[in-house]
């Protein structure tokens, strides 16, 4: 029902992802990693890559080798990246063994593999261990000092798989009114407003406040922004005759103005500029 994009949505050189098997595709946007290609890191300047906010949180896993032998890898750092909701750049790292390894949850399923709620982490890194130490533990356990993607999802999989068959009472508390409202603003592609939501899912403002910063960081109200943002993304990179009136009564804006304001505000850059960079690399 939601399948959030990135800026570069068709394809990047030096990344590749894959999807979560059917039992974690609920919880689970996918498996990715990136790289530094040699010629890259050393000869060209690669720009910073706009990283657009897509609703999703992930587990990162860098892996570093040595100037001389690119396979001589050891994990050097693990940390999760909460949830964004704003545009934000990210350098290319100069390293040039630098490998990393991500799993990218949705981010309101993000918790279900914590071991505490995850208030105040939008917008931030942190060390793994802060909020995933038992995931930290387990991927330490079964991680290969090289490995490729395929290896990773293996991995990564059987990890989150076996966090998910722990007893309730080892990992944060979901409440249902989270996934009732996020299911919601899916199926209405976040155009409904609020007050609305609320006598559908029989749920207080107050209520829906506290359980969605205690699940992803984040308000209603924002999370339903970004679910229109993302749907509207979506239309753009893939409707073949894609007409901005058309869209503005699709998702429930005001007018173009209001659509192309509130785009720019999520995408830091216009539609001309946004659809560039997205189809350069197709």
């Amino acid at each position: 029902m939601f399948f959030p994009l990135t800026s570069t949505p068709f394809s990047r050189s030096g990344y590749r992802e894959l999807l979560p098997s059917k039992e974690l595709a609920p919880y689970v946007r996918g498996f990715w990693t990136s790289w530094n290609e040699k010629e890259s890191a050393s000869q060209i300047k690669v720009p910073s890559a706009p990283i657009i906010p897509d609703l999703c949180a992930d587990i990162i896993i860098a892996t570093d080798g040595t100037e001389n032998k690119a396979d001589g890898r050891e994990i050097s750092s693990m940390f999760f990246c909460g949830v964004s909701d704003k545009m934000f750049a990210s350098a290319h790292s100069q390293g040039q063994h630098r490998q990393l390894f991500g799993i990218r949850f949705y981010a309101w399923q993000a918790s279900a593999f914590s071991d505490e709620p995850l208030l105040k982490t939008a917008n931030g890194f942190f060390e793994l261990e802060s909020h995933f130490q038992t995931a930290r533990r387990l991927l330490l356990a079964k991680l290969l000092p090289v490995m490729n993607l395929e290896e990773f999802k293996q991995i990564a999989e059987e990890t989150l798989l076996e966090l998910l068959a722990r007893p309730a009472s080892k990992r944060p508390e979901q409440n249902s009114l989270v996934m009732d409202a996020i299911t919601q603003m899916i199926r209405t592609r976040g155009s409904q407003n609020l007050s609305s939501l609320l006598k559908d899912i029989h749920a207080s403002e107050r209520q829906l406040e506290r359980y969605f910063a205690q699940a992803l960081s984040l308000s209603p109200k924002k999370v339903s922004s970004l679910i229109r943002y993302q749907s509207l993304w979506q239309s753009v990179c893939f409707s073949k005759n894609f007409d901005i009136q058309d869209a503005v009564a699709q998702f429930g804006y005001f007018d173009q103005a209001h659509l192309l304001n509130d785009f720019k505000k999520f995408h830091g850059m216009n539609f001309t500029e946004a659809r560039k960079i997205a189809f350069s690399t197709k």
